[in-house]
């Protein structure tokens, strides 16, 4: 089930005194250790609190306004200290450092903090930017409010200890669209609307700039650019829990573009998918080169035929497919494969600036598993070797524990990751913590298994219940299937034995 967006709200914070023409604005790095969007740049924000909406806003046009202009004031001071509050401008350094400790300590909440201090907010001083809500693929999803505000000229923002960010810096809004360009940061598609808007200076149109797009009113994004020249567009899919979606990637270079993944089987899904795909066609002229698929499963090929029926009612041609020959086995009968995709093979789409993609088989979550790589930018399209939450299931006998390991291990050794655009969720932007994440949880499971067998446990479902303690029961199944995965290695690694009833002892 898709999860419903929490209210949450950030604040677009603009330097004093700043050159109208391209202003300077506080963003921050969201801390690599975090499990959602770590490494991301954004704005000062976050959930709301039920206390926000004790705080009385002057001028607020209703209660709810209200309430989440609290929160992007609230949030504002607890993680970069700026106090956005009328009569703030008295206080001193240290003043402001012991409301924080106030604040921070438990001793009063927010609303007794402002009324103590003789303090308000006035929302005069926020400027509605848009609100955005999480599209349905990531694991958490918030209706956020964007506010825009200028830093009160006495206060610097700095981030605290306390916070989930990692660092915070002034960065003039041209400077930091440019980064993105050059794909050496990577954002959410709120935060690259604000650089662009704020790119063109500020003037008259600039909050309507702000609110031009329809993603900036509550509708939910379907085609997400979270680096240039990488299109993610998630498409409704039979996918296991908790994924809802599977992403189909568009990698395009200024001549063509790949079709990678195009995953659902539902009709509505398909559409969409296809609208999205005339639109590279005919908008941005670019030439359809050919459908890749990462892997065997269901959710990542199930639109196949869909796309290329779309694609030759409208546009003369069915696209070529291309996959690894064990995939291309496996889907005989089901989906055509016309081309294979060898290990190390570099996919070139030819341009102004060509985009060069390396082909890695990197098998373990499913035989025939490609990844694909992009040397320039360190981007690695990971496909379902690594997901933007949660764990990834491999099930024999398609899966191998053994060969995942190794692919992990691959995919680590890669020079200059960058960031991972998984099969699932939010793309990765701190890649070799996630890997290595990733190989902790297997080497932790596999102890526990091992230990669970040599303390007397023989079949799956009793090294479940003793292996798998912080699972639900109601995904014991598919943990069974994972310690299936772990015995097979650890009988090929010569540590556990299975006899002829498929019971297991320590060797």
């Amino acid at each position: 089930m898709t999860p419903e967006p929490k209210d949450a709200a950030a604040i677009i914070l603009l330097r004093p005194n700043t050159d109208p023409n391209n202003p300077e604005v506080f963003w921050v790095r969201r801390s690599t250790k975090l499990a959602f969007l770590g490494g991301y740049r954004a704005f000062p924000g976050g959930q709301r609190e039920a206390s926000d909406a004790a705080v009385e806003v002057r001028n607020s046009p209703d209660q709810e306004t209200a309430a989440m202009i609290t929160c992007a004031a609230r949030e504002l001071f607890e993680e970069v200290g700026v106090m956005l509050a009328r009569g703030s401008q008295t206080l001193t350094v240290g003043q402001r450092a012991s409301l924080f400790d106030d604040l921070e300590s438990g001793r009063m909440t927010w609303p007794e903090l402002l009324e103590h201090y003789g303090l308000y907010l006035d929302a005069n001083d926020f400027t509605f930017a848009g609100r955005w809500v999480t599209p349905p693929f990531a694991p958490r999803r918030f209706d956020t409010w964007f506010f825009m505000a200028n830093c009160p000229p006495k206060q610097e923002p700095q981030v605290t200890e306390d916070s989930e960010l990692e660092s915070g810096e002034w960065i003039p809004a041209r400077d930091a669209y440019a980064q993105w360009q050059r794909s050496e940061i990577i954002v959410v598609p709120p935060v690259l609307h604000a650089m662009k808007t704020l790119s063109a200076g500020l003037d008259d149109e600039t909050v309507t700039r702000f609110l031009s797009v329809p993603e900036a009113h509550r509708e939910p994004n379907r085609r997400m650019e979270f680096q240039p020249n990488y299109i993610c567009f998630p498409v409704r899919t039979p996918t296991k829990p908790p994924a809802t979606h599977t992403n189909c990637y568009l990698i395009s270079s200024s001549k063509e573009f790949l079709i990678i993944d195009p995953g659902s089987p539902y009709e509505d899904e398909q559409a969409a998918l296809a609208q999205c795909v005339d639109d590279l066609i005919r908008k941005d002229q670019l030439i359809p080169r050919e459908i890749i698929l990462t892997h065997v499963h269901p959710d990542h090929v199930a639109g196949v035929d869909a796309l290329n029926a779309f694609l030759e009612k409208n546009h003369g041609r069915r696209l070529p497919v291309a996959a690894h020959r064990l995939t291309a086995e496996s889907l005989k009968g089901h989906v055509e494969v016309d081309r294979f995709i060898e290990d190390d093979e570099m996919i070139v789409l030819e341009g102004e600036d060509p985009i060069r993609l390396r082909a890695l088989y990197t098998p373990g979550h499913a035989r025939g598993h490609l990844c694909f790589y992009d040397e320039r930018t360190g981007a690695l399209l990971s496909g379902d070797n690594i997901v933007g939450f949660g764990s990834v299931l491999i099930d024999p006998p398609d899966g191998n524990m053994r060969d995942y390991l190794a692919s992990l291990a691959r995919m680590r050794a890669l020079p200059n990751l960058s960031v991972l655009f998984g099969g699932h969720g939010p793309p990765i932007a701190n890649p070799y913590e996630k890997i290595d994440e990733y190989i902790s949880h297997r080497r932790q499971r596999e102890e526990l298994i091992l230990d669970a067998v040599r303390n007397g446990a023989s079949t799956p479902e009793e090294i479940v219940a003793r292996a798998y303690i912080d699972v639900s029961p109601k995904a014991h199944a598919m943990a069974e299937r994972a310690v299936v995965a772990h015995l097979e290695k650890l009988e090929a690694d010569g540590f556990v034995s299975r006899d002829a009833s498929d019971n297991y002892t320590s060797s």
